[in-house]
């Protein structure tokens, strides 16, 4: 019993720390700063000619930097993760975490269940961050997703994503 009494206390202090963390001011500099360097890492990309077979690595090297950024920031789930999302619930702005989160929440496409978080979370954990042991169907998948992420034409491109996030970001 009295284990139970300092694991529920260590766990308030655990939140109590962790809510004051996200409203501390240096924070809030590191997420603008965090913003920043998606932003940059973005236009870095988007940069990169991918007519060019000679630029094929160095454009998955800049969307790799860009995705791990992406995927700590927007994609991560729970209440301990420092997302965006979570530092606006933390600073009483639920409003515009639930906008990100029923955002990344849409339908990536209209004839297939995945959505904008699940398919670019797909390609940083299968690809990037974890590099887990992958399957033909998977490799296939994630050319796929890549495939419509850089497409102009497509309705959830990675322009659009980005651009719809910071629309919702500075509103």
């Amino acid at each position: 019993m009295e284990q139970s009494k300092n694991s529920d206390s260590q766990q308030n202090v655990e939140e109590q720390n962790f809510d004051a963390f996200f409203q501390h001011p240096l924070f809030c500099t590191q997420v603008t700063f965090n913003i920043d360097q998606l932003n940059y890492r973005y236009k870095r990309l988007q940069a990169i000619n991918t007519h060019d077979p000679s630029l094929k690595q160095e454009y998955l090297m800049a969307f790799d930097a860009f995705l791990v950024v992406f995927r700590a920031l927007f994609l991560e789930r729970g209440q301990r993760q420092y997302t965006i999302q979570n530092f606006y619930r933390a600073k009483g702005d639920n409003e515009k975490a639930d906008k990100i989160d029923a955002y990344l929440d849409l339908p990536a496409f209209t004839w297939k269940n995945v959505s904008i978080r699940d398919m670019l979370k797909f390609i940083a954990d299968k690809f990037i961050c974890h590099v887990d042991p992958i399957s033909t169907e998977d490799l296939g998948t994630a050319n796929f997703y890549m495939k419509h992420l850089a497409n102009p034409y497509d309705k959830n491109n990675l322009e659009t994503i980005m651009t719809d996030l910071n629309r919702i970001i500075n509103e």
